[in-house]
C-alpha cells in the first residue's frame, strides 16, 4: 500500500476512535461498538492478512509502485 493510503487509513482509524471515545464520554453506550469493530478488524488483519480497508484504500490511492 502506498504511504498516502497508509496515512489516510491511520487518520480514518484515529478519527473513528476519537468519535467512539467522545460518544462514550457523553454517555452513548453504542460508542463501544465502534471500538469493538476496530478491534475485530485489527485481529482479522493480523490473523488472515486481509483487511477490507486495505483493499479500499489501494483502489483510492493506487498500489505502491516498486522500482
Amino acid at each position: 500500500m502506498s504511504k498516502s493510503a497508509v496515512r489516510a487509513q491511520r487518520f480514518m482509524m484515529g478519527t473513528l476512535l476519537l468519535i467512539a471515545m467522545i460518544l462514550l464520554n457523553v454517555g452513548q453506550d453504542w460508542g463501544k461498538y465502534i471500538v469493538y469493530f476496530i478491534i475485530f478488524m485489527l485481529y482479522l488483519s493480523a490473523f488472515t492478512g486481509f483487511c477490507p480497508s486495505d483493499a479500499i484504500f489501494e483502489k483510492l490511492f493506487g498500489k505502491r509502485q516498486t522500482t
